[in-house]
C-alpha cells in the first residue's frame, strides 16, 4: 500500500472478493460456444445437479453459474439487430455473462446486473477471458429496483421463471428503457410466460413475439434443440 492510500476495499469490492472465492468451489467447466457472430469460451457449470450438491444451501442459490440456450440467442438477436453499437445497454440476470459481452463486442455500453454476487463475479471473469473490456457490474435486485439510469436497450435471457415476479420485472423495464427504447427478453418456451407479454401490452409497450428453434446446451442430449421465445418490447414515447 502506497501513502495516502485507502487500507480497506469497499463493500462492494469485499462481497464481490467473497464472490470470486466461492466460485472456486464449483464445478466450472469451459464451455465452448457461438453466438453474435463469434465464438466465446465461457466458464459455466455444465450440470444443475452437479450445482445443487455443491451449493444447495448457498441464499440466493447461483442459478446464473449455469449457460442458458437463452443467452446464445439474445446475442444471435443483438448480432442481427445492430442496433446496439453506440447504445447504453443494461442486462439484467446476466448470469455468466453472455449476451452482455455481445453487446460490449458490438460497441454498446453495458451495464450487467444480477442479484447474486457469484453471477457478477463469473461475467467479470468471462469478459477478462474473452477479451471484453468496459463492461460495469452491479448487483440488481427486482424487487427493490434503486437505480435511476435509463437505458436504449434492456436485455434479458430467462428471467421469466417467476410469475410472482413479473410484476417487478415490468416495473424494473418502466423504470430502466428511456422513451422510444426497446427490452430485448428471451424465454425457453414457458407458457406461463404469454401473461408477461400480456402484461407488457396492457402497460402500453409495443410488443412482437418470434419463436426460434436452437440446438440444446450440455448435458442435454447431443443433436437436441430448444426453443426460445423472443420478446421485443418497445416503449412508446
Amino acid at each position: 500500500m502506497r501513502n495516502g492510500e485507502p487500507s480497506t476495499l469497499t463493500a462492494f469490492d469485499d462481497l464481490m472478493d467473497a464472490a470470486e472465492r466461492r466460485l472456486d468451489r464449483l464445478p466450472l467447466e469451459r464451455l465452448r460456444v457461438q453466438t453474435g457472430g463469434r465464438a466465446w469460451v465461457i466458464a459455466a457449470v455444465r450440470d444443475q445437479d452437479r450445482l445443487l450438491a455443491t451449493a444447495g444451501n448457498w441464499a440466493p442459490f447461483p442459478y446464473g453459474v449455469l449457460l442458458w440456450e437463452s443467452a446464445l440467442v439474445v446475442g444471435d438477436v443483438l448480432a442481427e439487430g445492430g442496433f446496439v453499437r453506440g447504445a447504453d445497454v443494461l442486462e439484467l440476470g446476466a448470469g455468466t455473462g453472455v449476451a452482455g459481452m455481445v453487446a460490449a463486442g458490438l460497441g454498446a455500453r453495458v451495464v450487467q446486473t444480477d442479484h447474486s454476487f457469484e453471477a457478477l463475479a463469473l461475467c467479470r471473469r468471462n469478459a477478462a477471458a474473452n477479451g471484453v473490456t468496459g463492461v460495469v457490474v452491479r448487483r440488481g435486485d427486482w424487487t427493490d429496483w434503486a437505480e435511476s439510469a435509463v437505458y436504449d436497450v434492456v436485455i434479458g435471457a430467462d428471467i421469466l421463471y417467476e410469475p410472482a415476479l413479473y410484476g417487478d420485472v415490468l416495473r424494473v423495464l418502466g423504470a430502466a428503457v428511456r422513451p422510444g427504447g426497446m427490452a430485448l427478453l428471451t424465454d425457453p418456451g414457458r407458457m406461463h410466460s404469454a401473461r408477461f407479454v400480456d402484461d407488457l401490452r396492457a402497460a402500453g409497450w409495443g410488443v412482437r413475439v418470434d419463436r426460434r428453434t436452437v440446438a440444446a446446451l450440455p448435458p442435454c442430449t447431443v443433436g437436441g434443440t430448444v426453443w426460445v421465445d423472443v420478446i421485443e418490447a418497445r416503449r412508446l414515447a
